[in-house]
C-alpha cells in the first residue's frame, strides 16, 4: 500500500507537465502585474493602453499577455537593393498562441511570390540527359511564381528592452514548414516540393490589437517536375533559396 501511495505521489508531481499555466498566470490581475509582480509579468509583455482622442488621455488598456490570436499581412520585395524589384512577394499568417508555454505561438501561413529564375536559383550542371534541367538552361530574367503553403511555430520576445526603453515594441521568430508550387513561364512546366521559411520580425504596438512593422524572410524549398521519358529525380529537381524584406500589418485577438 505504501507503494502504491508513493507512485500516485510521484505521477501527480514528477511527471506533472511543468508548462501547464493556471488561469491566474494566464489571466493575471492588473494589480498583479503593475504592482506586485512587474518583474515577471513585464519582461517579455507590455501593458497596452489606447488613447481616447476625445479626451486627450489613455482610457482603455490591455495586458499583451492575454494575447491569444495574431492575423497579419506582409508586403515583400528582393533584399537585394540593386534589383528590389526581382522578387515581389505577398504573404498572410494566422498564428494562435499555446496555452502550456506562453511565448510559443503556432499556426498556418500562405504565400506567393513573382519572381526571376536567377533571383531564386541557377540552371544545373552535370547531366547529360538531354531532357534534363541541365541541358535545357532558361535565362536568368525567365519569369517565375513561387506558391507556399504550410504549418509552423513562432516566438515572440522583447529582446530589444534589454538595450532600448521600449514598451510597446516586439519581436518574432516564425518557422514553417512548407508545400511549394514553382510555375515557370519560359518552359511553362510546374515543379512541387517541400521548403522551410523562417521569418523576423520587429513589431511596434500601435493600440491593444493593431500592430505594424518590419519582416525578414529566408526561404529554402527543393522542388522537382514530372518525369520525361528515364531522367532521375536529380535531372529534373530545383534547388530554391531567397530572402526578402518587407512590411507587415496585423492585429491581435
Amino acid at each position: 500500500m505504501n507503494f502504491l501511495y508513493l507512485l500516485l505521489f510521484f505521477s501527480t508531481t514528477v511527471l506533472a507537465d511543468p508548462f501547464d499555466l493556471t488561469e491566474e498566470e494566464l489571466n493575471p490581475p492588473t494589480e498583479e502585474i503593475l504592482i506586485k509582480k512587474p518583474q515577471m509579468h513585464l519582461r517579455n509583455e507590455s501593458m497596452i493602453y489606447d488613447l481616447d482622442p476625445s479626451l486627450g488621455i489613455k482610457d482603455q488598456r490591455k495586458y499583451t499577455g492575454t494575447d491569444r490570436n495574431r492575423v497579419s499581412f506582409s508586403g515583400l520585395l528582393s533584399s537585394d537593393y540593386e534589383h528590389i524589384l526581382e522578387t515581389v512577394g505577398v504573404d498572410f499568417t494566422y498564428m494562435r498562441r499555446t496555452e502550456r508555454y506562453s511565448q510559443l505561438w503556432w499556426g498556418l501561413q500562405f504565400a506567393s511570390h513573382r519572381t526571376e529564375f536567377g533571383a531564386i536559383t541557377q540552371n544545373p550542371s552535370g547531366s547529360t540527359n538531354p531532357n534534363s534541367e541541365a541541358q535545357n538552361p532558361r535565362s536568368d530574367d525567365a519569369k517565375s511564381t513561387v506558391m507556399a503553403a504550410g504549418l509552423g511555430v513562432g516566438y515572440r520576445f522583447k529582446l530589444l528592452l534589454d538595450f532600448f526603453q521600449t514598451e510597446n515594441a516586439f519581436e518574432n521568430i516564425d518557422v514553417y514548414a512548407n508545400g511549394v508550387e514553382l510555375k515557370e513561364s519560359s518552359s511553362g512546366l510546374k515543379y512541387r516540393g517541400w521548403g522551410l521559411t523562417t521569418n523576423y520580425g520587429i513589431h511596434k504596438r500601435a493600440s491593444t490589437s493593431f500592430f505594424y512593422g518590419g519582416k525578414l524572410s529566408y526561404n529554402l524549398a527543393l522542388v522537382t517536375r514530372e518525369a520525361i521519358a528515364d531522367e532521375s529525380r536529380s535531372d529534373r529537381s530545383l534547388s530554391l533559396g531567397w530572402l526578402t524584406m518587407g512590411l507587415e500589418l496585423g492585429f491581435f485577438f
